[in-house]
């Protein structure tokens, strides 16, 4: 068949309004929405300039408001109308697509109202939509142009009736996991309804040495050339995922990444693996749930990182997590039932409280209102062993004082650690390690957990306590003997108790 054509076919493409519906629906849930809101208050930010955002809620209104960044000037709030727009974006901006905002807006309600004050200017512009379901034609927007005492930047977002129920617990939790190292460099304050968000400590395990890197990327940006962040190891039952937090621009895109590697699905080990790593010049997705994993910049990162957490990877593969068992359990809540009832045969309250014989034979008595009070006296015995070399004669007296743990824990931790004291709310806890290769060749008997627990004792109480190794040694045969000497009326006294109770 012959063709000829006489003139140019010319097709042009559009935009439709309907597109808005389209870019509406692309979300999953509030969250998604939220967070989109959120990374244009905190795009908003300048340089060595902190950031408040203020985030308020009900069951019909959402307003999130950015306070000392670079607000919006007129041209600015133009762009912001712009769908879709391509255009030169600040080192801070964690958006790519002009969108994400606009339709968020539009997910999670049916009006919206945007305040904006650009830094350094006494002006607000207000401009406002009762209907952001309107899909039939691109709108057009009155702006009302007012004087204002502020001048230190501001954005002010509201959206109002809700379509979403907006749970305020987990958007804190929200907030805080997602702008983590925004909140921990003090780069930005986020508020809820009043109340300032703070941040938790990771749970990591405190004598693993973090392994802190850096690497330099060929296919950086103006602004950003390298890629960075650390590597720990988290404690055992730490309730989180193990594996690597990325972050772009201070804001988490994913985390739980191996970049190719072997996970925690592979072997449990594995999930002791964690840490932060910053990737800000990689582009993010659309609702920055992922990276855009086939960039020559995010497979450049994934090869370098991989390098990096082999020697991890090897390290936790060839580790043998052993949960202890029930007998162990057994025998440490037992031993710790036991060394409470020592202590107080000693005279030792739990609490902390002093030891009547807590004055050391050749020590001045303290003197109270100039009356000596000389503890001694009250005796009926002395030490078994006396000090071969007697303290100095005018050496005052100190009061010894027991470290505080209400509870025991057996654990599984690297292998070169005996037993630490954990602080968990407040309250010390002693923890014993299972693999420890002393608690494996004791099998966990009884005389072993005694001598754990008198080690931990006889260290000194507060921080800045100092002890001589002298000085600890003696603390700690003076404790453990006492313990091994009484271990059988303990035992008798406790038995006691429990027919008593019954």
């Amino acid at each position: 068949m012959k063709t000829f054509q006489e003139e140019d076919i010319i097709l042009q493409e559009t935009l439709e309004p309907g597109l808005k519906h389209s870019l509406i629906s692309n979300f999953k849930k509030w969250t998604e929405a939220f967070l989109e809101l959120a990374d244009n208050a905190v795009s908003n930010r300048v340089l060595e300039k902190k950031l408040i955002v203020e985030i308020n809620n009900s069951n019909k209104h959402l307003r999130i408001t950015n306070k000392g960044g670079s607000g919006m000037n007129l041209a600015k709030l133009q762009e912001f109308l712009e769908w879709g727009k391509i255009k030169i974006r600040s080192p801070y901006d964690i958006g790519a697509y002009s969108q994400g905002g606009k339709s968020a807006m539009g997910y999670l309600g049916r009006e919206m109202k945007v305040t904006a004050s650009p830094s350094g200017e006494y002006i607000s512009y207000t401009l406002e939509d009762s209907d952001l379901h309107d899909f039939g034609k691109l709108k057009k927007y009155n702006v009302l142009k007012l004087k204002t005492d502020y001048h230190d930047g501001l954005v002010e977002v509201k959206v109002s009736q809700l379509k979403r129920p907006i749970k305020d617990d987990e958007l804190e939790s929200l907030i805080v996991n997602t702008y983590r190292p925004l909140i921990e460099n003090g780069e930005a304050d986020f508020f809820h309804n009043g109340v300032k968000l703070t941040i938790e400590a990771f749970p990591l395990d405190n004598d693993y040495s973090i392994q802190h890197f850096s690497f330099a990327v060929k296919y950086g940006n103006k602004d950003y050339k390298d890629v960075s962040g650390w590597i720990g190891r988290l404690t055992s039952k730490s309730r989180i995922k193990g594996g690597m937090r990325c972050y772009r621009l201070g804001r988490l895109i994913c985390d739980r990444q191996f970049f190719g590697k072997k996970d925690a699905t592979y072997k449990q080990t594995l999930n002791f693996l964690f840490g932060e790593v910053h990737i800000n010049h990689v582009i993010a997705t659309t609702n920055k749930t992922d990276f855009d994993r086939d960039s020559d910049e995010w497979i450049e990162v994934e090869e370098k990182m991989a390098d990096i957490l082999r020697p991890h990877i090897d390290e936790l593969l060839g580790r043998d997590i052993q949960e202890p068992s029930d007998e162990e359990k057994e025998r440490v809540e037992r031993a710790k039932d036991l060394v409470e009832e020592l202590l107080r045969m000693k005279k030792i309250d739990i609490e902390g409280k002093s030891l009547v014989n807590s004055f050391a034979v050749g020590q001045k008595p303290r003197e109270y209102n100039g009356v000596t009070v000389d503890p001694l006296k009250k005796r009926e015995k002395k030490r078994k062993n006396e000090p071969a070399t007697p303290p100095p004669i005018n050496a005052t007296g100190k009061r010894k004082r027991i470290k505080e743990f209400m509870d025991w824990k057996p654990r599984p931790m690297a292998e070169s650690i005996r037993s630490k004291i954990e602080e968990d709310n407040g309250k010390r806890i002693l923890l014993i390690n299972n693999l420890f290769p002393g608690f494996k060749a004791a099998k966990g008997h009884i005389l072993y957990l005694l001598e754990t627990a008198a080690i931990q004792l006889a260290k000194p109480t507060e921080k800045d306590e100092k002890m001589t190794p002298e000085e600890f040694i003696e603390s700690f045969d003076d404790l453990y003997s006492f313990f091994c000497t009484n271990l059988d009326l303990a035992k008798e006294r406790l038995d006691k108790k429990k027919i008593t109770s019954k």
